[in-house]
């Protein structure tokens, strides 16, 4: 393959599954946001793997709107904004998390030219408003109105780069790779003040394996000499910590809440059976987790 072929292989893109997916990074992960949100049936679990159809797939961005930890990876969809207000086109409907990141623009206004478009859009736009109520935040406001033939592009507009009608030769000749945004559907981060799940961990199931705390690509939970430290502001409720424990001693919940901090105390002790110390989030255990387990074996395989 020339040079020349290359550079136009590298301009175009599919839409496709990074190594992050909770899927990819534990076969506990239970997963299927990506599969639930594609309408035209384009994504799929294959050996317990999403797999992208791209015969059907439209790239529409509804799949990376919705993977909570942005591992799918491609452009997002052309937006038009015009003076800070998103104007309706086509069949292409923003997703709820697509609208609370533009809020965060400066996106307060939804306009459209006909009923029909404002009855399409207005589902997002409420369920956008509901979660902007618990913020304490000014609804998005969706209206008929006429949209000017010369389309201003906002400043403050985050989806810049897409894969049709590039606005400038730059865009022309950087490669899709990199022109990928998933990464700006991180929306957790524009609302830091608040947190969007409740991570509660079941002191008495929890054994401080840390399998959690080395799955969780936000950094939400973390193991320390003293203390185990939950922190939900960018918890995206993947639920990859809840699937992969094997004790099943934490539960995801998606509530909006302001930005809290849990400190579980962690107790040093010493095992009465092997005298080794070990680490629980139980101040009277007596026996290590490696002796109670062989312990119950034991009992097990004299009763069986």
């Amino acid at each position: 393959m020339g040079l020349f072929s290359k550079w136009v292989e590298s301009l175009a893109y599919e839409y496709e599954i990074l190594p992050s997916c909770t899927r990819l990074v534990s076969p506990r992960s239970h997963c299927e946001k990506c599969v639930e949100s594609c309408h035209h049936q384009a994504v799929s679990i294959i050996n317990g793997k999403p797999a992208i159809n791209h015969r059907k797939c439209v790239e529409c961005g509804k799949c990376m709107s919705a993977c909570p930890v942005q591992a799918v990876a491609g452009i997002y969809p052309e937006r038009t904004i015009i003076q800070n207000q998103l104007v309706m086109k086509g069949q292409n409907i923003p997703t709820v998390i697509e609208l609370l990141i533009l809020y965060k623009q400066g996106i307060k206004e939804v306009i459209g030219e006909s009923p029909s478009q404002v009855k399409l859009w207005r589902q997002p736009v409420e369920e956008a408003n509901s979660i902007l109520n618990q913020l304490g935040e000014r609804p998005i406001s969706i209206s008929l109105k006429s949209v000017e033939d010369e389309v201003y592009y906002s400043r403050r507009e985050i989806f810049t780069l897409w894969k049709t009608e590039a606005k400038s030769v730059l865009k022309q000749v950087v490669p899709a790779r990199m022109r990928f945004n998933q990464n700006a559907l991180d929306w957790q981060k524009y609302y830091q003040d608040y947190q969007f799940t409740r991570v509660t961990i079941d002191q008495e199931k929890c054994i401080l394996c840390g399998a959690c705390q080395s799955l969780c690509q936000k950094k939400c939970l973390e193991i320390q000499d003293d203390s185990f430290m939950i922190s939900p502001q960018g918890c995206s409720g993947c639920q990859l910590c809840a699937d992969a424990c094997p004790e099943q001693a934490i539960l995801v919940e998606d509530r909006i809440s302001k930005k809290q901090e849990t400190r579980l105390p962690v107790f040093q002790n010493v095992c009465t059976a092997c005298h080794q110390p070990f680490t629980t989030l139980r101040e009277d255990d007596e026996k290590c987790v490696a002796c109670v387990k062989r312990e119950m074996y034991v009992k097990n395989r004299k009763l069986g």
